[in-house]
């Protein structure tokens, strides 16, 4: 029942036209970074981490200000999922790069698409469903099952199926057996069990090793990409050239140094285009152990 009030609201919001729904979402964004005060100190606390000896307070907030406002687009992006098929979608997503998806799909061992929270991931993953083949994107389960499945429903319209990121090790290395696509996003915070502490903007943060680890066991090329707003309601998706696997003859070596080199990717993009990144989230939270006493 709730699944179905969820439903029914976001396929309203998508009767909405989509230029005045991505200007409400602009609006929505403004709103959030006026009131959700919490999220605008953690976008304004990573910037300073990030930029802080490049550029003033007043432009790392108009960096931040224009972070909320994209999410607000992506939310309504998101929306209109529901109804839009692939010719509509096709009309304001365009591809480059894409020479560089198709080399390392030409080598038989799968193919990783490395991205992060970066622009509107969520209509990049739909858009390649529908213009190339469907993919199998890893993510984190929502704790609201209701939630959960809408998510599951609307990223899947163009036949992407999700895999939770948990104890998923052995699936994923069959699927790319198999040649499958996988959809890795790698710039969320972990705890330090589960990952290696690697620099990202000059600081070092605990970094999910198991995408160096699935490479390391397949060998799998590794494709950056990335979707860029071009404005006025327009993206285009831009592959990167495939990833070298960086050997030093020692595995746990082996595992950071790659890991630090995705992490590389993702921060190049998040210079280029700093409005794009998703600056709301922690990613700097989980700090590398020391003993007492600690510093904060």
């Amino acid at each position: 029942m709730i699944y179905r009030i969820f439903y029914a609201l976001i396929y309203l919001i998508s009767l909405i036209p989509r230029p005045v729904g991505l200007r409400l979402g602009d609006w929505f964004g403004l709103v959030g970074y006026r009131l959700i005060k919490r999220r605008r100190q953690v976008a304004m606390a990573n910037l300073e981490i990030a930029f802080g000896r490049e550029m003033g307070k007043k432009e790392r907030e108009k960096i931040a200000r224009r972070c909320f406002q994209g999410i607000g687009r992506h939310f309504m992006e998101v929306c209109y999922l529901i109804r839009y098929d692939k010719e509509k979608v096709g009309t304001y997503v365009s591809f480059r790069g894409a020479e560089h998806f198709e080399e390392a799909q030409q080598k038989g061992r799968g193919v990783v698409l490395l991205t992060g929270h970066f622009g509107c991931w969520e209509l990049m993953a739909v858009a390649f469903g529908y213009y190339f083949l469907p993919s199998y994107v890893v993510t984190k389960p929502l704790d609201y099952p209701p939630a959960e499945r809408l998510v599951r429903h609307l990223r899947g319209v163009s036949g992407n199926r999700c895999v939770s990121k948990e104890k998923s090790m052995r699936q994923l290395i069959r699927l790319l057996r198999e040649g499958k696509v996988l959809g890795i996003l790698l710039d969320q915070n972990i705890d330090w069990y589960d990952g290696v502490f690697v620099p990202f903007f000059g600081k070092r943060a605990c970094t999910n090793k198991g995408l160096a680890l699935l490479i390391y066991k397949t060998q799998a090329p590794v494709v950056p990409v990335f979707i860029v707003d071009q404005g006025r309601g327009r993206y285009v998706v831009e592959f990167q050239p495939p990833l070298p696997w960086l050997s030093f003859g020692d595995r746990t070596k082996e595992i950071e140094e790659n890991t630090a080199q995705y992490n590389r990717v993702i921060e190049a993009m998040a210079r280029r285009h700093p409005d794009h990144y998703f600056w709301v989230h922690q990613r700097w939270k989980t700090r590398p152990y020391q003993p007492w006493p600690r510093r904060p």
